[in-house]
C-alpha cells in the first residue's frame, strides 16, 4: 500500500504527548507501507514542532532533526510534488465542494494528483489524516483512510 501522510499525521511522529504517536511509529516502520507527503508538509510539521518546543513539549533543535531525517532522500517518508497549477486548481475545487481548510485541501490535491502515478498496479492508496472531514473527503476520492 501506498499512503500519502497529512502533516497533521507525521507531527505525531515527534510528540510523545500527542495522541496516536505510537500508531504512527509503527506506520513509519511498516516496510509494506510506502509512505509520502507533499512539499509543504516540511514547512507545517516545523511549525508545529516549533510551537511544540516552545510550550516545553520538546527540543526544537531535536524535533526538527527528526523531521529532517525521515523527510531525507534516505529516509521513510519520500517528499512528493505536481505541478502548482493542478494542485492549486484541484484544491480549490475541494475547497468550494467541502468547504475544506486551504492547506487540507491541498493534501489531498496532491495525493489526489500523485498517488495514481506512484502506486503500483493494483495497489492500494491510502491517505492519513488527523482531520476527520479531511478523511471523509479523502474516502469520497477514492482512498482508504488510514
Amino acid at each position: 500500500m501506498i499512503v500519502y501522510l497529512d502533516s497533521s499525521v507525521l507531527a505525531r511522529a515527534y510528540l510523545a504527548d500527542e495522541p496516536g504517536h505510537a500508531e504512527v511509529g509503527v506506520l513509519l516502520e511498516d516496510p509494506d507501507v510506502a509512505l509520502v507527503t507533499g512539499t509543504w508538509t516540511r514547512v507545517e510539521v516545523s511549525g508545529a514542532l516549533g510551537r511544540a518546543a516552545r510550550a516545553g513539549r520538546g527540543d526544537e533543535a531535536d524535533l526538527l532533526m527528526l523531521l529532517d531525517a525521515d523527510l531525507a532522500a534516505d529516509g521513510p517518508v519520500t517528499v512528493v510534488s505536481a505541478a502548482q497549477a493542478d494542485v492549486e486548481a484541484e484544491a480549490l475545487g475541494l475547497v468550494r465542494a467541502y468547504a475544506l481548510r486551504a492547506m487540507d485541501a491541498w493534501h489531498l490535491a496532491v495525493a489526489k494528483l500523485v498517488l495514481p502515478s506512484l502506486a503500483e498496479p493494483g495497489e492500494q492508496a491510502g491517505f492519513a489524516s488527523r482531520d476527520e472531514a479531511q478523511s471523509a473527503v479523502a474516502a469520497s476520492l477514492g482512498m482508504r483512510v488510514v
